[in-house]
């Protein structure tokens, strides 16, 4: 093989890749919508919730434990989201719907203890604007025949 071939050989195979569109999400200017079964932070309705401790009884990592809340009866289930895995039993096992499952995926926390969260916790929908001030846009992946593309449902 002549040096010229050697040369010209890696440009030849990289330059289908170079002409195609970028596959990266500019995360946390551009935030992806996921499918409505996608799987996030739980949000709990305090006022459908009948104390029945199913969701503690299902969960397989042993993350919910049921904790009184203050000025109403019974007891309410605790997530500690540093043993969840997301799998969802807890909803499904839900008789009345009051775990539900949310879009919300951004957990940080510098103490583990900060990753527990309260019944009153769960049943506050956090506003994304306030954990990603800087989120502009809100895009949808689209698949064609050939390729991935990203298109902008919404700009913030």
């Amino acid at each position: 093989m002549s040096l010229l071939k050697k040369l010209v050989k890696p440009f030849l195979v990289v330059a289908p890749y170079v002409a195609r569109s970028s596959q990266t999400v500019k995360y946390p200017d551009e935030r992806l919508i996921f499918s409505e079964r996608f799987r996030g932070r739980h949000h709990l309705d305090l006022d459908k919730c009948i104390h029945c401790g199913l969701c503690a009884r299902v969960c397989p990592c042993a993350s919910i434990v049921l904790v009184p809340v203050e000025g109403r009866e019974g007891r309410y289930p605790q997530i500690d989201y540093g043993t969840c895995s997301l799998c969802g039993l807890c909803v499904d096992a839900c008789p009345r719907g009051a775990l539900t499952m949310t879009d919300f995926v951004e957990f940080s926390a510098y103490k583990r203890s900060d990753l527990v969260y309260s019944p009153e916790r769960l049943a506050e929908v956090p506003d994304i604007k306030e954990v990603l001030p800087m989120l502009k846009r809100r895009i949808r992946p689209v698949l064609t025949d050939k390729e991935m593309k990203y298109e902008v449902v919404e700009e913030l």
